[in-house]
Parts: structure tokens; C-alpha cells; sequence
């Protein structure tokens, strides 16, 4: 399963459980445009793991990058403008707080969701600068298919810390559900300013792209950053080459060093 092409392709793991609830639910309730093109996949799946344990350690501004596609997809940088931040903003958490943290963690992995709910509940009234709760409680409102409840929460993640990638990515994937291409896009370029390497966003927004934006040069060249790393991705070759082909039929020309699935 994955997000319309690919939420994420790699075989779900347990230490991925929570995202993988996020994915599954937004793949159940959307569609993808038809097509004979075995390449082309219709659901998608996710198994992402940077997203297992959402902590908001960071409480800082980000400036909005004005790249183009191509020049994002091509970004080579590991920093995680997010994670970066987290030695930092642990020092300031109470001790208390982040063992309820942890808990509701568990909560939710066992699928006590009213439980971890509250935990979260609390968590927020002794920290609120936490983002991580808000998109944690956005996950399990997108479980229970609480989509309004969930894209609510995701504004309160990003207000409380504008810097959080995990709570772009998830909203992005909240507006393509709601056919709101545009704004989807703008999110998982968000996620991506922040986390350049952020595989989750790259092989979202290349099917966005494919799929739905029609921008298919700039999808394949997000095809390319994830599978720079995440080379095993067989599922991803695939749709890396069925996109090449849609190039090829439209009559447009890859870039001189580009290179492909072939």
C-alpha cells in the first residue's frame, strides 16, 4: 500500500506502526486516476520510518525556500532542520512530560487510542510548544477517520512549530485526499525545505506530480532523489520507468545528465 503511487514502499515494520496508520487510512480513501500502464500504481503505501516517534524538540522560524522543483529534487543535504534542534529543546522538557510522552507513544502503538489521547492531552496542557503531540493526536484522528479533526490538529502542529516536516508531510497528504493538489504540493515542498532528505515527501510528491500535477519531468526527478536513497525500491523503479515512458510519449527532452531506471 501506498500514498497514490507510493506513500512509501519498503515492507511495513513495527517500529513504523503509527505511521503506518496515517498512510493506510489515506490510501483506503483515495483514488488514482485509471490507467493500462502497469507502471502506474493506484493505492499507496507507507512505511516510513523517520515517523515512528513524532517528538517535537524544535520551536524555531524557518524561511520558506523559493527553489524550483527540479532545484529541491536535486538537493543533496541530510540536515533535518527539525531533529537538528532536539538536544536542545530536551534539555527544557521535564522529565515527567516526556515519560508521558513516551507512554502515550505506547498507547498508541497497542492501539489504545482514547488512552493515548489523553496522555497527548496532557502532554499539550504542560508543554504546548510540542508539536509532536498535535500531529501524534492528528494520527489518530486520521485513524478514526476524523479527517477535519486531524487537519485541525495538523494547523495547531505547525503554529506551535512551523519547523516540523513530519506535520507538513501528513497535511499534504490530508489535501491531496481532498483533491487539493496545489496546496498538497506546497506542503510536501515544505517538509522537503526542512528535510531535504525526507523520503516519505520525495516519493509523495513525485506521483503528486505524476499523477495529478502533470509535471512530469520535475516527478521523475523526485523518483530519482528517493531511490538515491532507497535503492532496493523496486516498486519506485518501476514507476520511475513508467514515468520516463509518459516523457518519452509526450515528446519532452530529459536533461543531459539525467539519468534513469534503465
Amino acid at each position: 500500500m501506498r500514498f497514490i503511487k507510493s506513500l512509501s514502499t519498503s515492507p511495513i515494520k513495527q517500529s513504523a506502526f503509527i505511521a503506518f496508520f496515517c498512510v493506510t487510512l489515506l490510501a483506503s480513501c483515495s483514488t488514482a486516476p485509471n490507467s493500462n500502464d502497469a507502471n502506474t500504481p493506484n493505492l499507496a503505501e507507507s512505511s516510513d520510518t523517520a515517523e515512528k516517534n513524532i517528538v517535537d524538540m524544535v520551536n524555531i522560524t524557518h524561511k520558506d525556500a523559493n527553489h524550483t522543483l527540479t532545484a529541491i529534487a536535486d538537493k543533496q543535504d541530510q540536515r533535518n532542520v527539525y531533529l537538528e534542534q532536539a538536544p536542545q529543546r530536551l534539555a527544557e522538557v521535564p522529565a515527567a512530560v516526556l515519560a508521558q510522552y513516551q507512554q502515550a507513544i505506547n498507547a498508541m502503538k497497542n492501539q489504545q487510542w482514547q488512552n493515548a489521547n489523553s496522555l497527548f492531552d496532557h502532554v499539550i496542557a504542560a508543554q504546548p510548544q510540542l508539536s509532536g503531540a498535535y500531529v501524534n493526536k492528528a494520527i489518530i484522528a486520521i485513524n478514526q477517520q476524523a479527517f477535519e479533526q486531524a487537519d485541525t490538529l495538523l494547523d495547531q502542529a505547525i503554529k506551535a512549530n512551523s519547523s516540523n516536516p513530519y506535520a507538513h508531510q501528513i497535511k499534504a497528504n490530508l489535501a491531496r485526499q481532498q483533491g487539493q493538489y496545489a496546496q498538497a504540493e506546497q506542503g510536501y515542498l515544505t517538509a522537503l525545505a526542512l528535510w531535504p532528505q525526507y523520503p516519505q515527501a520525495q516519493i509523495n510528491l513525485a506521483i503528486l506530480l505524476e499523477l495529478y500535477r502533470g509535471k512530469l519531468l520535475q516527478a521523475r526527478q523526485f523518483y530519482l532523489a528517493y531511490l538515491a536513497n532507497q535503492p532496493d525500491d523496486e516498486q519506485a523503479k518501476r514507476w520511475l520507468a513508467g514515468v520516463e515512458i509518459k516523457i518519452q510519449r509526450a515528446g519532452l527532452t530529459l536533461p543531459e545528465n539525467s539519468h534513469g531506471a534503465g
